[in-house]
């Protein structure tokens, strides 16, 4: 073992490594109490020794003297010849027997290497570390994993950390993305060689402010959020979805139950084709930097893919279930019926379930596209309709690179926001998309510039989520709508909006990745701790109502509210330009006396912003899902009838008996299995 080894190849966390010794640099350890004092460039006590003239001789000689205790050649990653980042062997390292080594064996291996344990990891495996005897780590490395009794064995090292600054994306066609940042420059088209869209199809600033959110994020999302992307199939082989081949997880095929999530379908006349949809809008969400510099609002995030391309309560199920259960932290869907019509019972209960108990309680936010066909159904306008109306759900519609409403989007009063998208005189979105060869056998894996509809306002918004979720990763559904619902931008003409802020056609306004980001990290930062300091803000009593003065929401019963954020400010009046009297904490209980705007009056001349708060009731509230049924005098049909409901009467849910039956009011009940909660 005397011969001098300046490169070395070995195992080294499962993958192969090869080394190369410094012919410049060493480091050396002082002995404890010899004067040496630390410096700022030091590494874990090793001082670094530079000689162009030869290190050998240098570390020779620093060997020799009585207060160094360690000297040792340093090590480079063969990679790119730099010495920019030395690895210094710290004299130990880990080991592992395999099961059935003899004890006697592997004793006698450590003592011919003149190797101590320190350090007894499990059984057979062990921390040890090298004597003045042995040979140097590396050599001591190498020699262990050529024995036959030895499954690991590898040096530790010491180097100094690099600092991962924040790059931002770049390549050929990523201005071709003004969804991520509109300059309104002209763009190149990444389908059509050598052509433009011209500037007068783009206003600056009518984008989602992506690049933005990143720049502040210094990143562009975590790779531990998980985008579920339901749809008709996806292309997983597509670069921008396999990324660094760890992106795609847990992909489902709903209505086989069997993992192919395959783009290919067969026509009515036996010919192969494939669907593009589902692979632009997961790229539109989440797709990974490639070499063009084309990518999603979150391209860190990992994908979902859930194929379903049949619409049975069976596989709808089955769909938001397995994301449900496979740690879905966003889910973004962009398919519906292709006629008006409701969602089951049975698939809107699991909906709700989903988007209220899925992470951990948190509730997975279910972003929905609201619809595109209102240009083309023959001038009839329709509001939207199966699962973008579901109450759980976020309903996103679409405007254009001109910051105008896309006329093909549905719209209506479950309109939560609007995210860019192409539409009218504005352009499409630049994405992955796949596309069937001539042969008709073969499909070549691409991109285009002319994707849109709010099939992909829907995944853009879930990509903004996902950054949301990497600066604040707690941030509950409520949380996020009320977030996106406060950060978004008024587009369009202020008549479209209530006196709440909304509209029917942009919901609460065009998404801002900037703002919606920095409200979940300053929610993130709020102090855990604080009380109402002044008596005007301490909740009023939840046992007695106070009487209204003004006008709640519902009249007759004065509604409550629970704080869901950590903190909550009380101000004198209804906008923060008024000075603070006082905090409330999370879970505090308040009456919500009167609404101006997105504020509420809870006392006299106190106010607290409608964002942070939860509506709560002492009673249940149901609706009947049966044409008719009969309310009787007792919990149960021997009971005489008192009375008859319809479809969509709500009523207040009293008290339940273990046989599933509701009190509605003083001797009038009902069973339970035709009301659904709400």
């Amino acid at each position: 073992m005397s011969k001098k080894v300046n490169k070395a190849s070995f195992t080294y966390g499962g993958t192969n490594v090869s080394l190369s010794k410094s012919k410049t640099t060493a480091a050396v350890q002082y002995v404890k109490g010899a004067g040496k004092k630390q410096t700022e460039e030091d590494l874990d006590g090793f001082e670094l020794l530079t000689s162009e003239k030869g290190i050998d001789k240098t570390l020779d000689q620093m060997r020799e003297k009585p207060e160094v205790a360690v000297g040792t050649h340093v090590w480079n990653i063969d990679e790119d010849g730099q010495e920019e980042a030395p690895l210094i062997p710290t004299g130990y390292l880990y080991l592992e027997f395999l099961a059935d080594a003899d004890p006697a064996a592997q004793k006698a291996l450590l003592d011919n290497l003149h190797l101590n344990i320190v350090e007894v990891v499990d059984v057979g495996a062990f921390r040890v570390v090298t004597t003045p005897q042995s040979p140097n780590p590396v050599k001591c490395a190498i020699a262990l994993q050529e024995s036959e009794i030895v499954m690991v064995a590898e040096p530790e090292f010491v180097s100094k950390p690099a600092e991962r600054g924040f790059s931002e994306p770049n390549g050929s066609f990523i201005s071709t993305q003004w969804h991520l940042q509109n300059t309104g420059n002209r763009i190149p088209v990444v389908d059509v060689q050598n052509s433009v869209f011209a500037s007068t199809h783009f206003k600056a600033g009518a984008d989602a402010k992506v690049k933005d959110a990143w720049r502040h994020l210094q990143s562009t999302g975590s790779s531990s959020i998980r985008i579920a992307v339901i749809d008709t199939g996806f292309a997983i082989e597509h670069p921008q979805l396999r990324g660094n081949g760890y992106k795609i997880k847990n992909p489902f095929n709903a209505a086989n139950r069997g993992t192919d999530v395959s783009p290919w379908v067969r026509r009515s006349d036996g010919r192969w084709a494939v669907v593009s949809h589902g692979t632009s809008c997961a790229a539109v969400a989440a797709g990974a930097l490639d070499h063009l510099g084309i990518l999603g609002a979150a391209p860190n995030a990992s994908i979902i893919p859930i194929k379903l391309d049949v619409l049975t309560d069976t596989a709808i199920k089955a769909a938001f279930e397995h994301a449900y259960l496979n740690g879905a932290d966003i889910i973004s869907c962009s398919l519906g019926y292709p006629k008006p019509m409701p969602l089951s019972t049975y698939v809107h209960n699991y909906i709700r379930k989903v988007a209220r108990d899925g992470r951990g309680g948190k509730g997975i936010p279910i972003f929905v596209a609201a619809g595109n066909a209102n240009s083309a159904s023959n001038y009839k306008t329709r509001t939207v309709s199966d699962f973008a109306a579901h109450p759980d759900v976020i309903c996103i519609t679409a405007s254009n690179s001109l910051d105008q409403r896309s006329s093909y989007s549905f719209y209506g009063p479950n309109a939560h926001n609007c995210a860019p998208s192409n539409g009218d005189n504005g352009v499409g979105i630049t994405t992955a998309t796949i596309e069937i060869n001539p042969d008709g056998q073969n499909a070549t894996l691409g991109y285009t510039s002319s994707f849109g509809g709010t099939s992909s306002a829907a995944p853009l918004t879930a990509g903004v989520c996902a950054l949301m979720l990497t600066a604040n990763s707690q941030l509950t559904v409520a949380a996020i709508r009320n977030i996106l619902r406060s950060t978004s931008d008024k587009i369009g003409s202020s008549s479209s909006y209530n006196g709440q802020g909304h509209s029917i056609y942009y919901g609460y306004g065009r998404i801002n990745a900037l703002k919606a980001v920095q409200m979940a990290r300053q929610n993130s930062n709020i102090p855990s701790s604080g009380t109402v300091t002044t008596t005007p803000t301490t909740p009023p009593s939840t046992t007695t109502p106070p009487t209204s003065g003004g006008s709640t929401s519902g009249g007759g019963e004065v509604p409550k509210a629970k704080v869901v954020s950590t903190f909550l400010n009380v101000r004198s009046g209804p906008s923060t330009t008024y000075p603070k009297v006082g905090r409330l904490n999370q879970g505090d209980i308040v009456y919500l006396l009167e609404n101006h705007g997105s504020w509420w009056r809870i006392g006299n001349e106190t106010y607290i912003h409608g964002d942070y708060i939860q509506r709560v009731s002492s009673d249940k509230h149901g609706m009947v899902i049966s044409s008719t049924l009969n309310v009787r005098s007792g919990p149960s049909v021997a009971n005489s009838k008192v009375g008859m409901l319809k479809y969509g009467n709500q009523v207040n849910i009293l008290e339940t008996t273990a046989t599933g039956w509701h009190r509605i009011a003083q001797g009038q009940w009902v069973y339970g299995k035709y009301i659904r909660m709400v």
